[in-house]
């Protein structure tokens, strides 16, 4: 892959008209980096314009892919030997607010981001012009290919030379070196030039701050990690450095290669990514592959999602005859080829699991039922605990095959103080891995086998909410309360790593401290609370703290609202245990637990539910039983991100 750089310049543009501007992106000025001054070459054919010309590139603000705000069009190298484009600035709040800035004259330097692919290590030349004048050229010293040329540079340099900014050793040592050919791919609005005294800079958001300037919290704990593991008894050079981190890398590429393209290990190799950088990549890719819902979804229709029925495939399932079910049978089999194995039953595909309302007034739910004076429009569906985990934020994994690792970092590296000649100790950060794997939920129901063929009550919508929603409820229950022995996964609350606090030795009433502290626990371990945080309690534990005040005369701790506790989310269920013992307290302590980032609660779903009909066992009642079966599995990324209280006495 062709060497990428960033240089960023004073922002020229023209007049705005519907939404575009005309910007000058790129010069021939010398820009000083810190293997030496670069120049980047205007003439014809050293500069390949086939990215920009499609049209269609992005103008971004910072180098964030994440936010474009903008397109770039018509590139053109003018007489004065400087790059301009048109940009057009996107409608969206963003693009029209950064649109305004930049015709208010508040943003006024663009980045240009470009491909190097070939470089020469020149010398200034003078020699007689035509004319009988001098002119001043340049004099090739050696040549590099774009690939070459970093090699050259990191063993040259070390590791990350790329990312650092001025030379610093004096303009008459620096080497200057010509870029021939290169490609610019993206323009950036950016806010801070890494070197304003020479004229044009850098986006010091993409690359580390020079030496002159404090570095971003960013990049120095990438430099750290890159640059400062020490053998015990003397400093590893950068090309050792090198070769650990190209190894690490390989190895991660092959242990998690199913999830990854055929280029990201040797992209991530090129690019200079530290081992901890490409673990979060795979996390992302892991993340990306597995979390879309429709995982065993098979492409039905809204029409065929109507049309599916339940009670249909299970009417087929008891008689053999699939001739009425052919939609049902169909998705099934859909689902068998996503998954690799075909059902004990049949499947049930994604899009079957959306809930729909029971009307008496469609005839394929509930107007055919055979006695008219049913009053099934009244029928009510049994009371369940609540579920609440994906609704905080956990993160689901579906359409999972095979076990699932989730790396991740558990502890970071540490830095020690040294005298000026003093040896240093090895250190490197910790690293673990989650592993999700398949363990079975199940749930059935029984109904005579005389309902299921005659329709004569609706089983559709009272099977699906028993087999479905009853599953889903012993699932949460586990996600939260698992004990880790087979065959339940370990649950939230028995996960090791998790904070902990108590109320009192024989537990005691909650407290305005015991919230706050749930909340302390998970920032004292440097999981500060995000978007993403809130509050898991039971019906009793809400019912004390709605009459329990902060302090005299203070508000009740319970606020109601869409943070009523402490200022963050709080989700309420009844598979949060209530009957937890501590000291003397027998059987009558509620749990509590808070959740600085409920996305580091991961939840995974192999396969779809798979549903048997067993006509068979009681046949002599004539009653079918039917069975659904789900495999999941429930682990923490990062424990430190959760406490809990088990010794809440709520009543």
């Amino acid at each position: 892959m062709p060497l990428r750089f960033d240089r960023t310049i004073k922002l020229a543009r023209g007049p705005a008209e519907n939404g575009t501007v005309g910007l000058a992106i790129s010069s021939e000025a010398p820009y000083e980096r810190w293997f030496g001054i670069e120049i980047l070459s205007h003439d014809a054919g050293a500069v390949d314009l086939s990215r920009l010309a499609d049209n269609s590139h992005p103008l971004l603000l910072n180098h964030d892919t994440e936010d474009q705000i903008g397109v770039l069009s018509d590139p053109v190298i003018g007489a004065d030997r400087v790059l301009r484009v048109t940009a057009k600035f996107s409608r969206s709040a963003l693009g029209q607010e950064i649109l305004q800035d930049v015709d208010d004259g508040i943003r006024q330097l663009v980045s240009v981001g470009y491909f190097i692919e070939e470089i020469e290590e020149v010398k200034p030349i003078t020699e007689p012009d035509v004319a009988g004048g001098q002119r001043t050229g340049w004099k090739t010293v050696k040549h590099y290919t774009g690939e070459e040329f970093d090699i050259a540079m990191r063993a040259k340099h070390g590791e990350g030379y790329a990312r650092h900014g001025l030379g610093g050793r004096g303009a008459q040592d620096e080497p200057t070196y010509l870029v021939t050919r290169w490609i610019p791919f993206e323009g950036s609005i950016v806010p801070i030039p890494a070197d304003p005294s020479v004229g044009v800079g850098r986006s010091a958001g993409v690359e580390t701050a020079p030496q002159t300037a404090a570095p971003e919290p960013s990049a120095l704990e990438i430099t750290v990690l890159e640059r400062t593991a020490m053998s015990t008894e003397t400093q590893k050079t950068p090309a050792e450095l090198e070769i650990e981190r190209r190894d690490a890398i390989a190895a991660l590429g092959e242990q998690y290669a199913k999830y990854l393209g055929p280029n990201d290990t040797a992209d991530a190799i090129r690019n200079g990514k530290s081992p901890e950088g490409f673990k979060d990549f795979i996390i992302e890719k892991i993340q990306s592959k597995h979390s879309d819902m429709r995982a065993t979804a098979v492409g039905m229709t809204a029409a065929e999602v109507r049309r599916y029925s339940l009670g249909r495939a299970l009417k087929a399932a008891i008689t053999g005859d699939w001739r009425d079910a052919g939609l049902e049978r169909e998705a099934s089999e859909a689902v068998a080829k996503i998954m690799g194995r075909a059902a004990e039953g049949f499947y049930m595909p994604a899009e079957a699991f959306q809930y729909r309302d029971f009307n008496v007034g469609t005839s394929s739910e509930a107007g055919n039922l055979v006695p008219t004076n049913l009053r099934t429009d009244l029928y009510v569906d049994a009371l369940r605990n609540n579920l609440v985990m994906v609704g905080l934020g956990a993160r689901v994994l579906t359409g999972l095959t095979g076990n699932v690792d989730l790396p991740r970092k558990s502890s970071v590296s540490s830095i020690g103080s040294a005298t000026e000649i003093g040896s240093l100790s090895e250190t490197n950060p910790n690293t673990a891995v989650v592993t999700l794997s398949p363990k079975r939920v199940g749930a059935y129901v029984q109904a005579s086998k005389q309902a299921i063929l005659q329709a004569a009550m609706s089983l559709e919508n009272m099977i699906r909410d028993d087999l479905l929603m009853s599953a889903a409820v012993q699932l949460e229950y586990n996600f939260i309360n698992g004990n880790g022995t087979a065959p339940q996964e370990t649950g939230l609350r028995n996960t090791t790593g998790i904070g902990t606090t108590t109320a009192g030795a024989n537990g005691a009433a909650p407290t305005w401290a015991n919230v706050v502290d749930l909340e302390s626990a998970c920032a004292n371990a440097n999981a500060e609370p995000d978007r993403l945080a809130g509050y898991l309690v039971n019906t009793k534990t809400r019912g004390k703290l709605k009459q329990t005040q902060m302090g005299t005369n203070l508000p009740f701790i319970w606020q109601n609202g869409a943070q009523p506790l402490n200022g963050y989310r709080a989700a309420v269920s009844n598979n949060v245990p209530s009957n937890l013992t501590k000291g003397t307290s027998t059987t009558v302590c509620s749990s509590a637990i808070f959740g600085s980032d409920w996305s580091m609660a991961t939840i995974g779903l192999f396969g779809a539910p798979d549903i048997t009909v067993d006509p068979y066992t009681g046949a002599d009642t004539g009653q079918v039983k039917i069975t659904l079966n789900q495999f999941a599995d429930f682990g923490v990324r990062q424990p430190s991100c959760f406490a809990k209280i088990d010794d809440l006495l709520a009543g």
